[in-house]
């Protein structure tokens, strides 16, 4: 331990992210603490609230409802699944996070996606959002060592054909495990959507298909969202018991609120509050804040001074703007066949037919994936409204739990400045520490996007065989939180430069999916890993 310091590094949050940075530092020998505002959970106690729930949970466009999240909500470090977020744009958003050591991807749906190089580009071959400060071929090597520290499945033959005209980047190594089987309801659909030119692609998932580092087998359980009861999916607990197995300090229920900078604008401690309300006060050589793309800005604007009146980083007044998601649709069909969705993982069957293409000048781009799962509750409650009870009941249950389908489609949205994390001016938390505030909207871009795929899937329908039953084109929400701390060359229009460095304080990083610039349609989890282990490489190059 450093003398002079309590670290040489101070992580803020122990999602995969800061999971990521903090076990690289720790294992090249370095001290580090890992500061996270919710408690330690367990798998088991996680499970069991589930399993005792009266009613489960229900995945209901995107967001979780039911008897509640079986995940902590706490009121010194609320979740996301009551009213925490204070709402004031003219689009809801509707994101679930966890404030729990392990972080998010305890409920994730566990995709891991690349961008390809085109996404990183936008501007230059679109004329839409913003160019990235450096290429793909930058963080291709990152991406795939992102994949084997996450432990990705994927379809190694379809990365390589890039089937059905949906591009694919390059790779340098295959995916560290195969992909998982299909269902009979996968291969069912995929049969007859193939006759309409709509080629099916596996999402690559961080579920296990082998045993992977102590992950069994995936078993199928349709359950990741909210838990995998297991363990074979991947989530950031994992990382974090890396870290400290390789002697890094986790400190659970501790609320960061401030980030302290000295006059020469080095920063040299985190303030940090305790349940009880008691103030304490770390200090290392450098910091990392991995805190999600809401918690980030937030701490970030919380943290003023003499000095700092607008906080910390924010010379640029851009901490907190440029929020982002992959803000999507969802249509609902029913089949005159019996398909059996629900078996195996929550989602694996996509379609890419929209992810680039020229059209992305006036067409954002798309991801289409089929939802495997069964959402009982919903058509019982639904169909006990309509009056109808006993035998007739149970039949038409079966009926509907068989042919249901649901499409979600997900939109690349753009960075809007408009579009922002800032803090409350009425509304605090437990602590009395100001609640995140959102503004989010979208524009004619996003609507272009709604209008292309309900073409498509009027076709999905006609090929199907399918009723289309319901159409929510309400602007869902992804749970796929993006930018607030955006990256770039130009400090008077960012918050970060190209190595995730804040450009006003050269000892202060941001980590994971808050700095990029542009989100393409695909899950951002997998690129917030991979800038995680490059930013962890610049940062040992210094300590």
């Amino acid at each position: 331990m450093n003398t002079t310091y309590d670290a040489d590094l101070i992580v803020i949050g122990s999602g995969v992210m800061g999971g990521l940075v903090a076990s690289a530092v720790a294992q090249a020998g370095k001290s580090v603490i890992v500061l996270e505002a919710g408690p330690r959970v367990t798998r088991r106690e996680i499970l069991e609230k589930y399993r005792s729930s009266p009613v489960k949970l229900a995945l209901t466009n995107m967001k979780l409802q039911g008897a509640g999240s079986p995940y902590p909500n706490l009121p010194y470090a609320p979740t996301t699944y009551g009213d925490y977020l204070e709402q004031t744009g003219p689009v809801r958003y509707n994101t679930n996070y966890l404030r729990v050591v392990g972080g998010t991807t305890w409920h994730f749906g566990s995709a891991l996606w690349r961008m390809i190089p085109n996404d990183f580009k936008l501007k230059t071959l679109y004329g839409r959002g913003r160019d990235w400060p450096f290429g793909y071929e930058e963080l291709e090597p990152y991406y795939t060592r992102a994949e084997y520290e996450l432990g990705v499945s994927g379809v190694d033959e379809e990365d390589q054909s890039g089937q059905g005209g949906a591009p694919f980047p390059p790779r340098s190594k295959p995916y560290p495990m195969k992909g998982l089987p299909w269902s009979y309801a996968f291969k069912r659909v995929a049969e007859r959507l193939s006759k309409g030119g709509y080629n099916p692609v596996s999402e690559s998932n961080g579920r296990a298909t082998q045993p992977w580092e102590g992950r069994p087998v995936c078993a199928g359980n349709n359950t990741c969202n909210p838990v995998c009861p297991i363990g074979a999916k991947y989530d950031g607990s994992r990382t974090i018991d890396k870290a400290e197995r390789a002697g890094a300090r986790v400190m659970e229920n501790a609320v960061a609120y401030k980030i302290e900078a000295d006059d020469t604008g080095k920063i040299v401690a985190v303030h940090f509050k305790r349940p009880d309300g008691s103030d304490h006060r770390l200090t290392a050589r450098y910091f990392v804040v991995a805190a999600y793309a809401i918690e980030t800005p937030k701490l970030f604007l919380l943290s003023t001074s003499d000095k700092y009146p607008n906080g910390i980083a924010n010379s640029s007044d851009m901490v907190g703007r440029n929020l982002m998601d992959h803000t999507g649709m969802s249509v609902t069909m029913m089949a005159k066949e019996d398909l059996w969705p629900g078996q195996g993982p929550t989602e694996l069957l996509v379609y890419l037919n929209g992810r680039d293409g020229p059209f992305r000048k006036d067409i954002p781009s798309s991801k289409i994936k089929l939802r495997n799962t069964v959402p009982t509750s919903q058509i019982t409650s639904a169909l006990i409204a309509q009056g109808v009870f006993g035998s007739k009941l149970d039949e038409e249950i079966r009926r509907r739990s068989a042919r249901e389908l649901n499409w979600a489609t997900d939109f690349e949205t753009l960075p809007l400045p408009e579009n922002r994390v800032s803090l409350s001016k009425t509304k605090v938390d437990g602590l009395g520490l100001p609640v995140p505030s959102i503004y989010y909207s979208v524009t004619d871009y996003w609507n272009a996007g709604r209008d292309s795929i309900l073409t498509d899937m009027k076709r999905f329908s006609e090929l199907l065989d399918a009723d289309i039953t319901n159409i929510d084109v309400n602007h869902q929400n992804r749970q796929h939180v993006m930018g607030g701390m955006i990256m770039g060359d130009n400090p008077k229009d960012s918050v970060v430069d190209a190595d995730c460095r804040t450009h006003d304080h050269r000892n202060l990083f941001v980590a994971g999916t808050p700095v990029m610039p542009s989100v393409s349609c695909m899950n951002p989890t997998l690129t917030g890993a991979a800038l995680s282990i490059r930013l962890a490489d610049k940062l040992l190059k210094e300590i």
